[in-house]
């Protein structure tokens, strides 16, 4: 039976996490440090593994940007499934 996807947690992008990384110039040490997530958690969060809320909103006020800028955008794959 297949486990059922835990609605609570947030999935990041990859990407936008290393754009603002870059932007930040902040190395995941950096973001850890800064935020107070464990490095593991930082590293877990650039694979795209779903991550609590608190976590991503603790690393997006480390990273100065908004938690919606790290998360996956859902409007852009439906609209590439809709083509």
């Amino acid at each position: 039976m297949p486990v059922p996807k835990d609605s609570t947690m947030l999935k990041p992008d990859s990407r936008k996490v290393l754009i603002a990384m870059a932007a930040a110039e902040m190395e995941p040490k950096d973001v850890s440090s800064e935020s107070g997530v464990p490095v593991n958690i930082i590293y877990t969060i650039r694979r795209r593994f779903y991550t609590k809320p608190k976590y991503l909103g603790a690393v997006a006020r480390a990273l100065k940007v908004s938690v919606v800028d790290l998360i996956e955008d859902k409007e852009v794959e439906v609209k590439i499934c809709e083509e």
